[in-house]
């Protein structure tokens, strides 16, 4: 079974605080030998904050370079090529060359698997010792608990499209006591179990209060209240719900969510982020100068270009053309001429979940539904926004998929491997192209080595 690690509360909070400025470092306590222990009984309100805070810092960690959550399902998608020099496998591996096919050891799978549970633990640690303190008050606590059941909606969901269905069973649900965790579910049911914690937060949010009696990092600007974090839940139960095809499911959560049918970038662009500022913090793991002389980069897979329609305002804003080609040996001699234009510095924000995301699940549903007409408004939404003229094509329900998952592609480009989940979904992986590297295109990961023993 996985060795679930204890998560390093200090460390997380002093991390932190250059992002947002909220904690007094004078109210730490135990510093030099921070205890978990000592928060699970009678925990202080500024205990719990640290809590808060080091859930957080865990929520952005499958962003960085020991996840490599982006990099990797990216790579299985086609989205991007991991132009890593420092080790060959962030190519051979990844793309399946030479007959390669996930195992137990498979190159990075562990840290991209265990990752989220560090969050998902992080929350329990936060749950149980709300549940043992007398500090907060009921109301209080259920927005503890709201929050913390929120964001572990969204970290199990990672490891479930990794795992996907897995004959062994997909993932484990239960691990609030890591020494004695629960079965592996298969992936339906991973699934229903996600979507209820994510409802009970949702009701836990709603018996909160105005405010909660914690602060959140400028990450969850505007959302930092119950009501807002409802908005942030809702938004993550619609994602969740197209992953079990519950398209009514879907709109339902949409209508209690953040979902702002608008054109415009900034509407695109509306959401929660994940933080990241300069030492002691930590700086954006998806950052890359523009044009570097570097042999350690992202780099846009050439469909990406190839496939663009033209005048889509994403291309230019999402990919920037590099003078100098990256030539990466373990892909011949192919040149790839496109790097990732999002971040403007290395303490821009991540984004987990945005507005363009929900008009794209509203669109699907109502295609799924029959509702063409929705469907169609709200992929104009996308599409007027970037630059592109009205839809014009068939309305029928596999047409509007169709133009759907393109959309999908270019709008959620490198954010979390959503072109690998679609194609998969739909059934469509042998719609990826590997005619550049002549690798594989994998369905699932299997179960890591330290789930194993």
């Amino acid at each position: 079974m996985t060795r679930y690690r204890l998560p390093i509360l200090i460390l997380a909070v002093a991390l932190l605080l250059p992002a947002c400025d909220f904690f007094d470092p004078d109210e730490v306590t135990d510093a030099d030998s921070p205890s978990v222990d000592a928060v699970q009984e009678n925990a202080t309100q500024a205990q719990l904050q640290d809590l808060v805070a080091g859930l957080e810092f865990q929520h952005r960690a499958y962003t960085d370079g020991n996840a490599d959550l982006t990099q990797l399902f990216g790579s299985f998608g086609r989205e991007v090529y991991a132009a890593y020099a420092s080790d060959p496998r962030f190519i051979t591996n990844w793309l399946g060359f030479d007959g390669t096919t996930p195992d137990p050891e498979f190159f990075v799978d562990g840290s991209a698997y265990d990752t989220p549970y560090e969050a998902i633990k992080q929350a329990n640690t936060l749950i149980n010792s709300v549940n043992a303190t007398d500090a907060v008050n009921e109301q209080q606590a259920a927005g503890y608990i709201g929050f913390a059941q929120t964001i572990q909606g969204f970290q199990y969901l990672i490891p479930l499209q990794g795992q996907y269905r897995n004959p062994d069973g997909s993932i484990r649900i239960d691990v609030n006591d890591p020494l004695n965790p629960g079965p592996f579910l298969p992936y339906d049911d991973a699934l229903a179990e996600i979507r209820t914690i994510l409802d009970e937060g949702n009701n836990n949010l709603d018996a909160a209060g105005d405010t909660f009696n914690f602060t959140l990092t400028s990450g969850f600007t505007g959302f930092s209240t119950p009501e807002g974090m409802q908005e942030v839940n809702r938004a993550i139960a619609a994602r969740a719900a197209i992953y079990a095809e519950d398209w009514q499911g879907a709109l339902d959560a949409l209508d209690d969510s953040f979902l702002s049918l608008t054109e415009g970038e900034a509407s695109m662009n509306a959401g929660v982020y994940h933080p990241f500022g300069n030492p002691p913090d930590l700086f954006n793991p998806l950052f890359y100068p523009r044009d570097a002389n570097t042999n350690q980069i992202l780099m846009v897979h050439p469909s990406m270009i190839d496939d663009a329609l033209p005048g889509d305002e994403r291309v230019a804003n999402k990919f920037f053309e590099r003078t100098d080609p990256i030539v990466n040996p373990n892909l011949g001699s192919v040149e790839l001429f496109y790097q990732d234009n999002r971040y403007e510095t290395q303490t821009s924000p991540v984004p987990f979940i945005r507005n363009e995301e929900l008009i794209l699940i509203y669109a699907e549903a109502n295609a799924q539904l029959d509702q063409p007409t929705e469907a169609v408004d709200a992929i104009d939404i996308i599409r007027e926004t970037w630059g592109l003229s009205p839809y014009s094509g068939p309305t029928d329900r596999d047409s509007l998929i169709d133009e759907i998952l393109f959309q999908r592609r270019y709008s959620l480009w490198a954010e979390g491997g959503h072109r690998w989940i679609d194609a998969r979904r739909y059934d469509r992986l042998d719609e990826i192209p590997t005619d550049i590297d002549g690798g594989q295109v994998f369905e699932r990961l299997v179960r890591p080595l330290s789930e194993s023993s």
